[in-house]
């Protein structure tokens, strides 16, 4: 996968998963509308964006899912730009019949494929596959950097996250359940050339549990 960013000139990704998410009921919510962020969401989104605040940003280009759109103004508002919307950064579509389950329920009624998921999710087949999703994670990239914006916030989900960050830094989508991003963690790729791209540093939001008392 080959991305456009001026020779010799470093480029910056910043992956960046959207907070903590309102559902009391466990729900497997995938991209149905109106899951938002919950109050500890809502903090993490704001630490995540005074950790960002520091940087040169070009751009911020987000999930179109309300939950990733909130993190993502957060994180634009403190440079004073709008987030870009971009269909191609949406929740995987793996199972997209899991949606509305409970995440105990799915174990039960779809226990080979919750199982094929949790050993190898690049192998458990599915509506869409993690090549596909990490392919049009990197075309909105790609697009981004063609465009001349060297330094991009991409706001999405865990699995689309940790299938680009996988792809673009030469990783195996088996890992994809290895370390994968913690809410509002903010993952940094940065590349001197059109191929080869490197994770400089990870950050998450320390624990907020004594601010929600």
């Amino acid at each position: 996968m080959k991305y456009c960013c001026v020779m010799s000139e470093t480029c910056y990704v910043y992956l960046t998963r959207h907070g903590e998410v309102a559902n009391p009921n466990h729900v497997v919510y995938g991209d149905l509308p109106g899951f938002h962020l919950s109050p500890t969401g809502v903090l993490q989104a704001h630490r995540c964006a005074e950790h960002l605040s520091n940087k040169e940003i070009d751009a911020v280009i987000t999930s179109p899912l309300d939950r990733a759109v909130q993190t993502a103004t957060a994180v634009a508002r403190r440079h004073g730009i709008t987030p870009q919307i971009d269909l191609r950064l949406t929740e995987a579509r793996q199972f997209p019949h899991w949606t509305g389950h409970r995440w105990d329920t799915v174990a039960e009624l779809f226990r080979f494929e919750f199982a094929s998921y949790l050993h190898d999710a690049s192998r458990a087949g599915g509506h869409e596959t993690l090549d596909a999703v990490a392919l049009r994670m990197g075309e909105a990239i790609k697009e981004q950097l063609a465009n001349g914006r060297r330094r991009i916030v991409v706001v999405g989900h865990q699995d689309p996250t940790q299938a680009i960050r996988l792809t673009l830094t030469g990783g195996s989508l088996a890992d994809l359940r290895r370390e994968p991003p913690a809410h509002a963690e903010v993952i940094t790729l940065s590349s001197r050339d059109q191929q080869r791209w490197s994770e400089t540093s990870r950050w998450a939001p320390p624990s907020l549990t004594a601010e929600r008392s």
